[in-house]
Formats: C-alpha cells, sequence, structure tokens
C-alpha cells in the first residue's frame, strides 16, 4: 500500500514555484481541487502538485485558464488510453539540456513521472555523461 505524501501550502507553493497567493486563487476558480481538512489543518497530495505543474505548463504555452480548468478535469474523468499524436494535438514537452548535442525530451502527462522523477533522472544522465568522459579522457 503506497502513504501518500503531504504537503503544506509552503511545501507546494516552494515544489510548483508558485505563490501561495496564485494557489489559493486557482483553488478558488475550481481550476485546482480544494485542500483536504481545514485552516491550519490543512493539507495538499501529490494530486493538488500535479493540477498545479498542468496550470503552470499550459499558462506558459498560452493557454486560458477556462481551458486549463477544462483539461485537468476532463483528464480526471476520463480514463487516459489514446495516446497516439493526431494532427491539431498540442503537446508541452520538457526538453534538458544535458550536454552540446544532446537533449532528452520528455512528455510528463505521457510518461507518468513526477517532477522529482524527472529530476532524478536528469541527475542520474548527467552523472553517468561525466563517468564516461572521465574514462574517455583517462585512456
Amino acid at each position: 500500500m503506497k502513504i501518500e505524501k503531504h504537503y503544506s501550502l509552503k511545501e507546494l507553493s516552494a515544489l510548483v514555484d508558485m505563490t501561495a497567493r496564485n494557489i489559493r486563487f486557482y483553488i478558488q476558480q475550481g481550476v485546482v481541487d480544494k485542500p483536504h481538512g481545514q485552516n491550519k489543518g490543512a493539507y495538499y497530495t501529490e494530486k493538488h502538485m500535479q493540477q498545479l505543474l498542468t496550470v503552470k505548463k499550459y499558462k506558459d504555452a498560452g493557454v486560458s485558464l477556462e481551458r486549463i480548468a477544462q483539461i485537468i478535469h476532463e483528464d480526471e474523468a476520463s480514463p487516459k488510453v489514446d495516446y497516439k499524436i493526431k494532427p491539431g494535438n498540442i503537446e508541452v514537452i520538457s526538453r534538458i539540456h544535458l550536454m552540446d548535442g544532446l537533449e532528452l525530451s520528455i512528455n510528463p502527462e505521457r510518461s507518468g513521472l513526477s517532477q522529482q522523477d524527472i529530476r532524478t533522472l536528469s541527475r542520474t544522465i548527467l552523472e553517468t555523461i561525466e563517468t564516461l568522459q572521465k574514462e574517455k579522457n583517462n585512456d
């Protein structure tokens, strides 16, 4: 059984790099779910974090808040099945520059990786590249 992490508003704000004020606004507008509990006992979960990262991603891409809310709540209501790329599809891809000539492209929604997973993956790849370069220089 997986134990769900709980975050305070301050922790959530730091994790998604968004002000507490903006988070409260998105909750008030119904874009993001309300926290569990009330007042000082209120807490947020991984689901809240994913919703906020989705908001951030689509806001940066110029999508309206109304449409973002639809995307978030449609995703929750319908099972994820068809990932075939169709004409007109809009996808937001995270591109991580690893070194000159080498980039990692990730679609966080389709990959199922959390932001922390992506950071860990990136660090591991960078460490591997560094090891390979050291080995190459020693030869």
